[in-house]
């Protein structure tokens, strides 16, 4: 008996050791990642998508039968994502599952090798395996909605970021950038960040170029979105990747004081509980040129801010402690437990990480940067917990380090 379980304990020191190097852990990780991904997609199935999936695969399967972008108002990264699987599967939405379960387990692996090149070896190998079982990272693999690609886009990037100011060179800085702007081409809410990004490799390197080659590669990989843009709309209209002047009027109205101000339900959020929250010439808007709707929603918006500033702050101040709330207000129970066990430990325990690292501030700035930024942006629009998936791991990372710190302090002094 004893012999065995010294054996069994050998076997388990043995599996640890090998599990710690990077070389074994890392293949190790994406594989577990995939299996847990692949598992859930093939139990969950194809139906019972979210309303956004269905308007992504309407606009990707309109490009993948050569009728093209037209007019829509998103962004094309992960329109032209899903019209590449299309154009080679046919609509086929187990072919996206099984694609975005790809992409979920390569964000795994980039999230833990950013924390690993900030924090440390124990601070990546934990952040890997944390963002390997987050639920809201797993849940969304199975829609075809953008979070899965852009919050895959968004860890390729920052990992290529943190390379480049470690690894100064223009090939670094010239693929930091073109990532920089594939990610913005996906969701333009990510662009202040990069802009940010750009002066961040600047103080890291101490060198101007950085920066600046960073940031060109950005404009030459968004100038030609923009320059089609332009042709599209007859040369009189500039749009750069998106835009947002229609969502900026349908969070600056008095119907979106309702989203705000609904309260909680234990079920997700449908299109009847939405209905209040539209403004009633939203279908007529939608329906003119988007030149001529831009300039109408921008001047709608903008006279209700000025009519309404003490509702407007109301909103902003709504939408910011709705970004950050530790459980979704429109979930069931169940959805709002799993929440609780995850994200409302992993915020707390970042804000402590953040802290705890103050002496790394100068590399840590960089989540604070992702951080401020996204959130200014998202709440002049109306928010909901899953725009603020893509920042998640690297809450996940500075909560890891939190842990880590708290372990190593834990232990005794001179080995005893």
């Amino acid at each position: 008996m004893i012999h065995g379980f010294s054996g069994a304990t050998r076997l388990a020191r043995q599996m640890k050791n090998i599990l710690s190097e990077e070389k074994y852990f890392l293949p190790a990780l994406f594989s577990a990642a995939l299996a847990l991904r692949l598992a859930y997609v093939l139990r969950s199935g194809q139906q019972n998508l979210s309303p956004d999936a269905y308007v992504w695969m309407e606009t990707a399967w309109s490009i993948a039968s050569g009728n093209g972008f037209g007019g829509s108002w998103r962004p094309p990264g992960f329109a032209f994502f899903l019209a590449g699987i299309f154009s080679l599967t046919g609509k086929s939405v187990l072919a996206v599952q099984l694609t975005q379960c790809l992409l979920g387990s390569f964000t795994v692996v980039f999230t833990a090798v950013t924390a690993k090149r900030i924090f440390g070896r124990a601070t990546g190998l934990l952040s890997g395996a944390l963002v390997c079982f987050y639920p809201y990272l797993l849940a969304y693999t199975r829609d075809p909605i953008s979070e899965t690609f852009l919050t895959f886009m968004l860890s390729a990037a920052i990992l290529r970021i943190v390379i480049a100011a470690q690894r100064p060179s223009a090939r670094n800085y010239a693929f930091a950038g073109v990532l920089m702007g594939l990610t913005g081409l996906t969701k333009s809410t990510t662009l202040p960040f990069f802009l940010l990004a750009c002066g961040w490799l600047w103080w890291q390197t101490g060198k101007f170029r950085s920066g600046l080659i960073a940031g060109l590669f950005v404009l030459l990989s968004i100038a030609p979105w923009t320059f089609r843009n332009s042709i599209f709309y007859g040369g009189s209209y500039v749009m750069p990747v998106s835009t947002p002047w229609q969502s900026f009027y349908g969070a600056s109205c008095d119907e979106a004081l309702w989203q705000e101000t609904a309260g909680a339900f234990d079920r997700p959020m449908d299109s009847k509980m939405t209905e209040p929250a539209i403004p009633k010439d939203w279908e007529q808007l939608r329906s003119l040129p988007v030149p001529e709707r831009d300039r109408l929603c921008r001047e709608k918006a903008l006279a209700w801010i000025k009519a309404n500033p003490d509702k407007f702050y109301y909103l902003l101040h709504r939408r910011f402690m709705h970004f950050w709330r530790l459980y979704p207000m429109m979930a069931y129970k169940w959805q709002k437990y799993a929440a609780m066990a995850t994200s409302g430990l992993y915020i707390p325990l970042a804000a402590v990480g953040f802290f705890l690292s103050y002496r790394r501030f100068k590399d840590t700035s960089l989540f604070a940067a992702l951080f401020a930024s996204y959130t200014l942006v998202h709440i002049f629009f109306v928010t909901t917990l899953r725009y603020r998936v893509p920042l998640d791991p690297y809450l996940i990372i500075l909560a890891a380090s939190a842990i880590v710190a708290g372990i190593e302090r834990l232990k005794p002094a001179n080995g005893h």
